[in-house]
């Protein structure tokens, strides 16, 4: 991890302890159930924004190295229904899976790692509509996200406090997988219809 993305990483945190510090200040003023449930989301999207940089650090100098086995594609879907760090009231669905196979190989820890920042990513810019999905392309397992936002280049007003980490590590833990000469990877790109963008994570 570069000297630059590190600071940003740092300043970040920063930021997001400080608000994590209001929100505690304000409760301890006022004990309120809602706000002490918004204070504990918080606290675990902070906690996944320090087990994401732990993993980069920890790479860093070589190789993130994935221990595959094999998980069924769907039931990996259905427990990101149930991340606990969703923020309340974000949106999301699960397709059908059509062509999702049965079972494949891969690390669901990590994997569970870059999809949850691609979620928190997607709940950022969506209005009202966040998708999951898995199919079979090319002999590749797609897992996919995709938010009903304006898309790519649209403004961001948290941008400023953005560091850029969801990314990194969404394509270190797709390059871990690998099966012979190929290798994973992902992908940004417009939603195909209606606007919005489509993240995507190939494994072979």
């Amino acid at each position: 991890m570069n000297r630059e993305l590190l600071a940003l990483f740092v300043h970040d945190v920063k930021n997001q302890l400080g608000v994590l510090e209001a929100e505690l200040s304000l409760l301890e003023a006022d004990p309120d159930r809602p706000r002490a449930h918004r204070a504990h989301q918080h606290c675990s999207q902070l906690r996944q924004r320090l087990i994401a940089y732990l993993t980069l650090y920890g790479s860093a100098d070589k190789a993130l190295f994935a221990q595959c086995v094999d998980e069924s594609p769907q039931g990996f879907l259905q427990q990101l229904l149930r991340v606990d760090s969703r923020p309340d009231g974000a949106p999301l669905r699960l397709a059908d899976c059509a062509t999702a196979p049965p079972f494949w190989y891969f690390d669901a820890r990590l994997v569970l790692l870059a999809m949850e920042a691609a979620l928190h990513n997607a709940w950022r810019f969506a209005r009202s509509d966040v998708c999951l999905d898995a199919a079979l392309h090319d002999d590749f397992l797609v897992f996919s996200v995709e938010d009903d936002g304006l898309g790519l280049g649209a403004s961001d007003p948290s941008s400023r406090s953005s560091t850029g980490l969801g990314m990194e590590l969404c394509a270190a833990v797709a390059r871990a997988h690998h099966n012979g000469p190929r290798q994973g990877r992902v992908s940004l790109a417009a939603r195909p219809q209606g606007g919005g963008t489509r993240f995507e994570i190939w494994l072979p």
